[in-house]
């Protein structure tokens, strides 16, 4: 029986076109923040820990590792747009701005950025 189930699924997965089976490239959205960490990284560890205190339930606050393939592709998406020459993680691209490492000064920077991305 689960001989006759893989065949089954094998037919159905080679039966859709290649581009249909490719995982999409995820994109940046001028509508949500991207905080693109490193693990073990004790400055990322600080502006998790900050945004998750403070907005552990917001959508609109996408945190990615760079490890992942889709950390990744934001990175480099991000890194394009803002014509990046360097990058220290945590990176954060929201809307129109964005900002590298964290200190006191990024949190108020997130804090207020946040605000401003949804006024527009």
């Amino acid at each position: 029986m689960l001989r006759i189930l893989s065949i089954i699924l094998a037919v159905v997965m080679f039966s859709f076109p290649a581009e249909a089976r490719k995982k999409k490239e995820p994109v940046l959205e001028e509508n949500k923040a991207y905080v693109i960490y490193a693990e073990g990284c004790p400055i990322c560890k600080q502006a998790l820990e900050y945004i998750n205190d403070k907005y552990l339930t917001r959508p609109d606050i996408v945190k990615v590792n760079i490890e992942t393939e889709e950390g990744r592709a934001l990175l480099k998406q991000c890194a394009k747009k803002f014509k990046f020459k360097t990058i220290v993680v945590p990176v954060v691209c929201m809307g129109d701005t964005h900002f590298m490492g964290w200190s006191g000064k990024a949190a108020k920077d997130f804090d207020e950025n946040l605000i401003k991305m949804h006024e527009h």
